[in-house]
């Protein structure tokens, strides 16, 4: 399977793009979306991430903005998106062509050899289908991290990679798709490493793991104080673990309809798209520390 992975790096997206890569997913491209930080800071810490993994993965850069300039995520990815680390400027490049036609060249030519992980908003893979509508049916899968799903609220939660880019999310969930999997911020949550086993990859000497340490440390005072954590959630890297690890994961079959900018999520017999519902925090936790190690 071939792999493109959309992403807005972001903490805990450059844990889960170093998880993909260093767990050999085939990744054919990083295509950029505007979410928790503005695109130049979004671009450079992609370009950051590969210099610590030693990879030269082409990326491709979106160009559609959404609401990043004015709504982000920096109170819990700092000023630079990566834990206030302020690493230095890298000189990797971009590729000239655009994200969605990445997406739709990929998709016609791996079609059902190709599924796309998306990190953040879905505004590149809506952008995608609106120049080539085909594209759902070549794509095998689609693996979303975003939305909420919990039984108990009659309102969900107004989850981050959806409410910032509602028009995409509406287009992508109601494309047709051949198949949808989604990592709840519920179970994004629940994925977590604890403080003390993240502050052990400060002992490492691998530098990937050192870096590892040193971006999550701004992240998990925001866990600690929003969530009540003792440790570092895991959202992105948990929905690279259930690519890597199919029974990280449990799903239920569900619909999603957009109403006043909120995506509603109910169970359905029969669907094409898949809402986690468990999560194995004990095989988690084992892929996550097994890749990092000390």
């Amino acid at each position: 399977m071939k792999y493109i992975i959309d992403t807005d790096p972001g903490i805990d997206d450059s844990i889960a793009i170093s998880l993909a890569y260093l767990n050999k997913l085939d990744i054919i491209g990083f295509t950029l979306a505007t979410g928790n930080i503005d695109k130049d800071k979004a671009a450079n810490n992609l370009k950051v991430v590969q210099n610590v993994l030693d990879s030269n993965i082409p990326m491709y850069m979106g160009t559609k903005e959404n609401k990043a300039n004015s709504i982000s995520a920096e109170y819990a990815h700092g000023k630079d998106g990566l834990g206030n680390v302020f690493m230095p400027i890298s000189l990797k490049k971009f590729e000239s062509m655009s994200a969605e036609d990445f997406i739709i060249k990929s998709a016609h030519e791996y079609s059902n050899d190709l599924t796309i992980i998306c990190l953040g908003p879905l505004t590149n893979l809506a952008s995608a289908l609106e120049k080539d509508s085909t594209i759902v049916n070549k794509i095998c899968k689609i693996v979303f991290m975003g939305t909420s799903y919990d039984e108990t609220l009659d309102i969900p939660y107004n989850e981050f990679n959806v409410k910032i880019d509602i028009d995409s999310a509406k287009k992508v969930f109601n494309a047709g798709f051949k198949e949808i999997k989604i990592i709840t911020h519920e179970i994004g949550i629940k994925a977590f490493i604890k403080r003390h086993e993240m502050n052990r990859l400060s002992d490492s000497n691998n530098k990937i793991c050192k870096f590892i340490y040193l971006i999550s440390q701004k992240y998990m005072e925001f866990c600690e104080s929003h969530y009540g954590i003792i440790g570092c959630c895991m959202p992105d890297p948990v929905t690279i673990a259930s690519v890597i690890s199919e029974d990280i994961i449990e799903y239920d079959p569900c619909s999603i309809e957009i109403k006043d900018n909120l995506a509603y999520l109910n169970k359905e017999d029969y669907s094409t798209i898949y809402v986690s519902k468990n999560i194995n925090l004990d095989k988690f936790t084992e892929l996550f520390e097994s890749t990092f190690k000390v």
